[in-house]
């Protein structure tokens, strides 16, 4: 069922469900948000996205919502930028640039709305976390839970009950999705280092033997690592250039898509595994399991 609706006297049509700010962001009306994601389902935790919303029939009656979990309605009437919702956008950059005084991504957002602390204490212990929970969220629905709000009130913060995240797989997804990237890690051939933890990285190398240059791995690799370009052969057989994939050992993520993408299986994952370990510790596994479990 399609709705209809004014977003700052613009008429817009959106179908039933559809929150306020993805109809916005459809015509190009910019509300800001630090805790929305495409791939996560809102929660309104950063308040930002405010917008004052009135209808016809409530009588005059208008209020402040979030516009990312605010459904569309028929005759709904919407203010993305009234004096209204300015005014409350400015006190939550304003407590946002006190808890987050060196934050690139709050200063970017108080220069833009002319916001200072003013008479806020500025955090002296300040880590340019918002608590906005896109890590936290993102680890629950896309890996493993490793990590999540802990303690309340002044010492809320993001982290784990121990020293380390002992559930992190090291995906990455926190660092990446995190909008004052306060989440600390690093990259380098084969390892990634993040929550006090070093993981190692399967790297994905290229046979330049086997690859036809066809494209297939660039298409498929979800963090944009691979390439195809012309380059000579390093066996020198070919005395012109001919496309050729190639994978930073620095940039690879080692989530192998790459690899099942590639047609000829010019691309394999080095490890420092045993496999032949590892295959005997499943073998066992299931040995056990089908006598009923360790304690049968």
């Amino acid at each position: 069922m399609t709705v209809r609706l004014t977003i700052d006297g613009r008429r817009a049509e959106a179908d039933t469900g559809a929150y306020l700010l993805q109809v916005a962001r459809s015509m190009d009306i910019t509300i800001p948000t630090l805790c929305d994601h495409p791939d996560l389902e809102p929660v309104g935790a950063c308040r930002l996205c405010l917008v004052e919303v009135t209808h016809p029939d409530w009588g005059g009656w208008s209020g402040l919502m979030t516009a990312c979990i605010y459904p569309v309605a028929d005759g709904l009437q919407v203010s993305t930028h009234s004096p209204r919702v300015l005014q409350a956008r400015r006190g939550l950059l304003a407590l946002l640039a006190a808890r987050c005084p060196a934050s690139e991504a709050i200063q970017r957002l108080a220069r833009q709305y002319d916001v200072q602390p003013g008479r806020l204490v500025v955090n002296p212990d300040d880590d340019d976390c918002i608590l906005c929970g896109l890590c936290t969220r993102i680890c629950e629905t896309y890996a493993t839970s490793a990590i999540a709000t802990i303690n309340r009130g002044a010492t809320k913060q993001v982290g784990s009950f121990f020293d380390s995240a002992h559930d992190c797989v090291g995906c990455g997804a926190c660092a990446v999705v995190c909008p004052t990237r306060v989440i600390a890690s690093q990259r380098e051939a084969g390892r990634f280092t993040i929550w006090h933890q070093s993981f190692e990285i399967p790297v994905a190398t290229v046979d330049p033997e086997r690859c036809v240059g066809c494209g297939a791995c660039e298409e498929a690799c979800p963090f944009a690592v691979a390439r195809v370009s012309l380059q000579m052969r390093p066996d020198g057989a070919c005395p012109r250039a001919l496309p050729l994939a190639t994978i930073p050992d620095d940039q690879c993520r080692g989530c192998g898509a790459c690899v099942g993408a590639c047609p000829v299986g010019a691309i394999d994952q080095a490890s420092s595994a045993d496999w032949s370990t590892l295959i005997s510790i499943v073998a066992e596994h299931h040995e056990t399991l089908a006598k009923g479990g360790p304690d049968a």
